[in-house]
């Protein structure tokens, strides 16, 4: 395992607890929703920009499409899986 040491100036320091602060705002209004409030809530708080798009770069049009599969493995599995394989007893 590798450990690693960031220094940040007070200005970004004073960000990193902003975001903690927000992070634990809304987790802990979410553990007040029931789970089907908490999916709508969550279907609403989507990134809202589409994942396909086309972009030009040095005049070529270049087309993203994406797709997601049913069948692929979660986040949660994945996460899990790759802990699992790294850790060491």
């Amino acid at each position: 395992m590798s450990a690693f040491q960031i220094e940040l100036s007070e200005k970004e320091w004073e960000i990193v607890e902003e975001v903690w602060a927000k992070v634990e705002q809304e987790t802990a209004y979410l553990a007040t929703l029931s789970q089907e409030q908490r999916l709508l809530w969550f279907q609403e708080h989507q990134y809202p920009h589409p994942i396909s798009f086309e972009r030009e770069i040095g005049g070529t049009v270049y087309t993203v499409n994406a797709r997601f599969s049913e069948n692929a493995e979660t986040a949660e599995k994945k996460v899990n899986r790759i802990l699992n394989q790294n850790i060491t007893l």
